[in-house]
């Protein structure tokens, strides 16, 4: 085995939701994300070198069973992502791979934002990757190959010489997104992935990357600044051509706002339906980036469900957050996107900077009085390296640093003079009843249950969301 790319176990038997371009979260709701980051690092890889993808989390492996498995594959690289809220967890991988000899590779917001730090404490690391990973990746491998190993020239580079760590100048972006290679979803258990009301058998297509917009919680600027590339049309279709070949039925968009430019999406939509594809997609959009022209050409081109970032009812959270939408867009959007017959996943927040008990109910209310099917609210969370950290950091707010700490799925790290970190997981329990214990709500969520997996999957949610 030459290179053995993984998606680390979880340190507790519990769901992480890990991305080598997000800080991940831990998924009480029992989604399991595509690992088609990793893919598009396999597919950078050297034909004559021998690779496979081990998701731990889609495989249910444990770390007693991963490191019989690292053991018997003994390769001679090991690469994974470190995301912040099981940064302590995912280095484990380092220390376990460095016991069998191999060359531990690293990348991801959580490492690009502390490289130093990062290397300074974990002596098992030898390469992190800082930023856009891809064209470092594929030429680290090259010289590593090629025993040259002069790594100064490479770009986007942080290592270890001796004792002194070197970080190289960040690599630019790649210009063009059709320039990288379609991402090997054949090394994926496709099988395994779970979400709500996706088949059994789905994956990420990639449609850009970055996301111009100022909010100060987000972690996509770490990776790509606010900045957004597209890839074309035609680009697209080629992957999709490839999925449907390998039977493939459903997908993700895998982009922050798919909808951000219109011309693109609408020609992408056209070709699909010309194609006959008959997919069944979902993509994350903001409320403020639609209109009906697109909703319904979407819609016949096979999109089911929109996730919108909502965030907030309140407009005094949205400001102070910099979400640049409104509660009265987030309206329109919403019941525009209904009535074109595409289900809303509503993404809220609980616990942003200015956060009270009343602006909790605000958003608790606004939830309710929206068509939307689904709705998950997170907790609030600082990752480092988004202005959000910097702001409850300089405040004293922040009551925790330890990474495991900061999971919007499970912790409230921050503790304002007018709002507990209690207070705050429990205005994220509160809403969750108050939308979902709805007769309303039961029904249509029931009326959307395709196979005993839907059933499976809405039951564990609710047991671990609403007790």
């Amino acid at each position: 085995m030459d290179i053995l790319f993984i998606n680390p176990p979880s340190p507790d038997n519990s769901i992480i939701i890990r991305d080598f371009n997000r800080s991940g979260r831990t998924s009480k709701e029992r989604i399991i994300w595509p690992q088609t980051s990793l893919a598009y690092l396999a597919a950078m890889t050297p034909e004559n070198l021998k690779i496979e993808i081990l998701d731990c989390i889609a495989e249910k492996i444990n770390w007693d069973k991963f490191l019989k498995i690292l053991n018997i594959k003994k390769p001679r690289y090991v690469v994974s992502h470190v995301i912040t809220s099981t940064a302590r967890n995912d280095l484990r991988v380092f220390e376990e791979a460095k016991k069998i000899g191999a060359i531990t590779i690293t990348m991801g917001p959580h490492v690009t934002e502390l490289p130093e730090k990062t290397l300074r404490e974990n002596l098992d690391l030898d390469f992190v990757i800082v930023g856009e990973p891809e064209i470092t990746f594929r030429e680290l491998i090259k010289n590593l190959e090629t025993k040259i190993h002069d790594f100064g020239k490479i770009k986007g580079l942080a290592y270890r010489i001796q004792e002194k760590i070197k970080i190289n100048e960040r690599r630019e972006f790649l210009a063009n997104l059709d320039e990288l290679p379609i991402p090997r979803h054949d090394l994926l258990p496709l099988n395994k992935y779970v979400f709500p009301f996706m088949a059994s058998k789905f994956t990420f297509v990639l449609s850009e990357r970055g996301c111009p917009f100022p909010c100060t919680f987000c972690r996509q600027p770490i990776m790509w600044e606010r900045k957004i590339r597209h890839r074309s049309p035609e680009s697209i279709i080629k992957e999709l051509k490839i999925l449907k070949e390998i039977g493939l039925k459903e997908f993700i968009f895998h982009s922050d706002t798919f909808t951000i430019d219109k011309d693109i999406v609408m020609k992408l939509c056209q070709m699909m339906i010309n194609e006959n594809f008959n997919f069944r997609w979902a993509c994350n959009s903001r409320v403020d980036t639609v209109d009906e022209e697109m909703l319904k050409l979407m819609k016949k081109a096979g999109c089911w469900m929109i996730a919108y970032g909502i965030e907030s009812g309140s407009p005094e959270i949205l400001k102070k957050c910099e979400k640049e939408a409104t509660v009265e867009q987030a309206e329109k959007t919403v019941k525009l996107t209904h009535e074109n017959g595409i289900k809303v996943y509503g993404y809220f927040i609980i616990g942003l900077l200015g956060e009270t008990q009343k602006t909790i109910q605000e958003t608790i209310e606004f939830s309710k009085k929206l068509p939307i099917t689904f709705a998950i609210f997170h907790i609030a969370s600082p990752y480092p390296g988004t202005k959000f950290y910097q702001q409850v950091k300089e405040k004293g707010w922040l009551v925790s640093e330890k990474w495991e700490n900061i999971d919007q799925g499970r912790n409230a790290p921050i503790h304002y003079p007018q709002l507990s970190g209690k207070e705050i997981m429990a205005g994220t329990k509160k809403a969750y009843r108050s939308f979902y214990l709805r007769p309303k709500v039961i029904l249509n969520i029931l009326c959307s249950i395709r196979n005993f997996g839907d059933l499976e999957a809405l039951f564990r949610a609710g047991i671990a969301q609403l007790f």
